[in-house]
């Protein structure tokens, strides 16, 4: 496993629960649920490590999970497709939407639950 600072230096992770291993207990905590909400939301679900990230396929690729110092991510590959029945994406580009999540805080897991649901609603499209 390499340690966050081998991976910052360039290092490459391939295994999705080493990345998970390697976060600071904040970042883990508020990460490793929405990890769960994604793989619990359907069967044949694929994790692996694309990009230095967690990405999230069925078909295609449809979610991803980033870190950051001040905030934790939940992209969608096809956000701008999306409903957003919860109101809770952000970004302005051709197809990628997220949500920013502080590490620590509450998640409204039931919104993110939507959120992958509507991009699982697209993943076959």
């Amino acid at each position: 496993m390499l340690s966050c600072r081998e991976f910052a230096k360039g290092g490459f992770m391939t295994d999705a629960d080493d990345w998970f291993a390697a976060l600071d207990p904040a970042q883990a905590e508020t990460l490793g649920r929405l990890r769960g909400l994604i793989l619990g939301s359907a069967d044949g679900i694929t994790e692996e490590i694309k990009w230095r990230q967690p990405c999230y396929s069925r078909h295609k690729l449809f979610c991803y999970l980033q870190k950051s110092k001040s905030h934790v991510t939940l992209g969608f590959q096809q956000g701008a497709r999306m409903p957003d029945a919860p109101g809770l994406l952000e970004g302005e580009g051709k197809e990628l939407r997220h949500v920013r999540f502080t590490p620590g805080a509450d998640i409204p897991d039931e919104a993110v639950k939507t959120l992958i649901g509507e991009a699982l609603a697209l993943d076959g499209a």
